[in-house]
């Protein structure tokens, strides 16, 4: 299960300083880049039959840089892109435990990591960094980021007991729909 935390959880971080676009915002479902609702066959991954969970639902963001600018002694990250892919092969779900209610619970995680995609941009755009330690500081940036929604996930889980706590998942859904806005 460890393995599976840490594979729904990771990131790959890759700095390139060519390109012409001041940032854009991937999300890449079923290999389109499309953001749309998830359906019970986005998920693909061979069910943990050993699992007390009924669906798993793994995703993770990268980041290209693709221009910083420097001004003094202060660099700024001018271009990049932030993916969000759902990894449909380690995605996974009992198809005897298929509802709408878990679909829409699992729908919720990758909504969680949609904002965090949306924070990093947030955080790139507008974090000016020492010309020193900016190769440095971008990854510690993502990397905070993406463990803060790595515990928002948790706590999700933890607070709608994976979908069958009903009025606490109605919570989380008006929250997470809040946060789309």
């Amino acid at each position: 299960m460890l393995k599976q935390l840490i594979q729904k959880y990771s990131c790959i971080a890759i700095l390139l300083l060519v390109g012409n676009l001041a940032y854009s915002q991937d999300i890449v479902i079923g290999g389109v880049n499309k953001n749309r609702p998830l359906i019970w066959n986005d998920f693909k991954g061979a069910p943990d039959k050993g699992s007390s969970y009924d669906a798993s639902t793994f995703w993770s963001i990268t980041y290209n840089i693709k221009g910083i600018s420097f001004k003094g002694d202060t660099a700024k990250v001018d271009r990049f892109s932030v993916i969000l892919t759902l990894d449909e092969s380690l995605s996974w779900s009992k198809p005897e435990k298929q509802t709408n209610t878990l679909l829409k619970h699992e729908q919720g995680h990758f909504d969680i990591a949609l904002i965090c995609q949306r924070e990093i941009i947030d955080q790139l755009n507008s974090s000016v960094l020492l010309k020193t330690n900016f190769k440095e500081k971008i990854p510690a940036i993502f990397s905070s980021i993406l463990e803060k929604y790595r515990l928002l996930e948790l706590k999700y889980d933890a607070e709608t007991d994976h979908s069958k706590n009903q009025a606490a998942q109605d919570i989380w859904n008006n929250f997470i729909a809040t946060q789309l806005k």
